[in-house]
């Protein structure tokens, strides 16, 4: 295994690899030239593997291993397609790993958790590098990559009707030290009548659509279309948040949503409702009775489903725990990546990836 990326998620990851009986560390990118050199398991508190980190990428590429963990940072999930921009960057390096003869289960470029959903020259793009290399690629994470799209296939697989699928992702960012996405992205703290919400709208279609439109395809429902929506809540006050200070009067809370329509209906709908403060647009939904974060899931027909997950439960810390997550899924999707027949790889057509040899001592 190679694990490119130990940022605030891929230190998990590399974790993850670490403790696992079947995978062996073989490589590590880092981004940052004060990491290199350092043994892969000072980066995530664990003995010396031997393995030391490197910033240099041909290196990584001419390493002989039979999967990457494509784990670089990606705030803005824009076109994988646009060659100057840093998604399509990352989305060239991660076909020359597929190229190399390298499968690569991966949780960026963000858009990527459905490839198909983003038109035929990126399916191309990216089959074909998957047969140059013989080798296979999956997206995975938390949301997408999983609450929005792989719990709620696993969901239906009891369901004898299905009327409308609803998924929400209930955050509060005011803790999160990301300015390009907190501030950039999402535009908090912007003035509403001047910020331009079409980059972060585009984001979430790439990203968010992706997931419903799996969901359609799983269900075998005949998308019309996937529309896009946001609605925004400004401050009633000041708020100094991790990310920068959000003013009186500027954005404090935002929802999107990406709708699935199957004959001119809503039937699909994701939602991703973020606050930089918990009494924020208070007519939204919250989650749970604490108005904590979380996800939340309802599936109306027969049976009728109602089911939420709480990152972080029992006392933990949920930024440490969602990165546990999707540490977790990487590492226990590699084994069924690694034996599946080359080329593009979803969980439409990937056995369950249960958290094997993860059973504490």
């Amino acid at each position: 295994m190679i694990q490119f990326g130990a940022g605030a998620t891929g230190k998990f990851a590399l974790r993850s690899i670490l403790t696992h009986p079947q995978l062996q560390l073989v490589g590590v990118g880092v981004h940052s030239p004060r990491n290199a050199g350092r043994d892969a398991g000072s980066i995530c508190r664990m003995p010396d593997t031997g393995v030391l980190t490197t910033t240099d990428t041909s290196a990584l590429l001419a390493m002989d291993a039979d999967c990457v963990s494509f784990m670089p940072w990606d705030p803005y999930a824009d076109d994988v397609l646009q060659a100057d921009t840093h998604s399509g960057q990352l989305f060239a390096l991660l076909c020359r790993f597929l190229e190399s003869g390298k499968n690569v289960i991966a949780s960026a470029p963000n858009s990527l958790v459905y490839a198909q959903h983003l038109g035929e020259e990126t399916v191309r793009r990216l089959e074909a590098a998957c047969i140059k290399g013989n080798a296979s690629f999956l997206y995975v994470g938390i949301s997408p990559g999983f609450i929005p799209d792989r719990l709620v296939l696993g969901l239906t697989q009891i369901s004898a009707r299905i009327d409308t699928i609803a998924v929400r992702e209930i955050m509060n960012y005011a803790n999160y030290n990301e300015p390009d996405m907190i501030m950039g992205l999402y535009g908090f703290g912007e003035d509403p009548t001047v910020f331009d919400f079409s980059r972060v709208l585009a984001s979430f279609s790439r990203g968010l659509g992706g997931s419903v439109a799996m969901v359609a395809a799983g269900i075998k429902a005949p998308l019309d279309e996937v529309k896009m929506d946001i609605q925004y809540a400004v401050a009633d006050r000041d708020f100094e948040i991790a990310a920068g200070m959000v003013r009186k009067g500027t954005i404090a809370a935002e929802r999107l949503s990406a709708t699935g329509m199957v004959g001119g209906k809503a039937r699909i709908v994701a939602e991703h409702i973020t606050r930089i403060a918990d009494e924020a647009a208070s007519h939204w939904p919250y989650f749970g009775a604490n108005g904590i974060e979380g996800y939340q899931i309802e599936i109306h027909g027969a049976p009728a489903m109602k089911v939420e997950v709480e990152l972080g439960a029992f006392g933990r810390n949920p930024m440490a725990d969602a990165g546990w997550a999707v540490g977790g899924h990487i590492t226990n999707s590699v084994i069924g990546l690694c034996e599946a027949a080359p080329g593009i790889r979803t969980f439409l057509d990937l056995p369950l990836a249960p958290g094997a040899y993860r059973l504490s001592a």
